[in-house]
């Protein structure tokens, strides 16, 4: 096989989709995971002394997910491979295998659409930590850095100031676990610093699953035209092979006319 068939065979808009995807998936699971541990563990368990649960359970949930996003992504990767060049002439000659092949498409096409649409919501959900970080960075620019210690001394950071309160699912006069404001130059730095942290995490955790849609919307473009390229294989099909008779056949008439 010569070169320039091997690279007929390499469909490129699906292979630089799966990289899209690839680079989204790592960046959202990596930067994602490190910002709610930070959160979880620091933030919450240490400093104010409570859990958050559903939190926990949204980092295992999101994780899950791009998981399963790589594994999609390498699924309509070998699909694209099977619909290109020659691999396509060989794998869709039949009927039965075009009318599969473009159904499989089209499944694929559908299942591309919603789980691109449930990034969209997973990328807005993910604007909220980030609009809390530029809040919680401006307080802590404006009353905590540029602030000493004897001044931060009657100094009180409440989360109930941004509409953080702890669990009220306990009984009237149960006071819940943990507190609802720092205290103290330490305390206070070490928040803010938590804070300067995993902030821009979640920025970067936005730009891989914004990377996640770019490469879904590329991979439901590619599927499009192999659905296409599918549906018409077999009258290119049937179209070669009649050229192919013809030009055996002109010989022989040749031949045969001059006798």
């Amino acid at each position: 096989m010569e070169l320039s068939e091997r690279i007929g065979n390499i469909p490129f808009a699906s292979l630089i989709s799966a990289i899209i995807v690839f680079a989204g998936v790592g960046i959202f699971c990596g930067t994602l995971y490190r910002a709610l541990t930070i959160v979880l563990k620091t933030i919450m368990e240490e400093l104010f002394e409570f859990t958050v649960e559903w939190l926990g359970a949204i980092r295992i949930t999101f994780i899950i997910v791009a998981v399963v996003m790589a594994l999609f992504a390498i699924l309509l990767l070998i699909f694209a491979f099977l619909a290109t060049g020659e691999s396509r002439k060989n794998v869709y000659s039949g009927a039965s295998c075009i009318m599969g092949g473009r159904v499989s498409a089209a499944f694929f096409m559908i299942i591309s659409y919603i789980l691109n649409v449930a990034w969209m919501g997973i990328m807005s959900v993910n604007v909220i930590p980030i609009i809390m970080y530029v809040m919680l960075r401006s307080i802590c620019n404006t009353e905590i850095y540029s602030k000493d210690a004897q001044s931060l001394s009657n100094y009180a950071f409440s989360l109930t100031r941004i509409g953080i309160y702890r669990n009220e699912s306990y009984p009237f006069g149960i006071t819940p676990p943990g507190k609802e404001e720092l205290r103290g130059h330490t305390e206070l730095r070490r928040f803010c610093d938590r804070i300067e942290e995993s902030g821009p995490l979640f920025c970067v955790s936005f730009v891989g699953a914004f990377l996640i849609c770019i490469g879904m919307i590329h991979f439901m473009i590619s599927l499009t035209a192999n659905y296409t390229r599918i549906r018409i294989s077999k009258e290119l099909t049937d179209y070669r092979d009649a050229i192919d008779m013809e030009e055996i056949e002109l010989p022989s008439n040749m031949d045969k006319s001059s006798r």
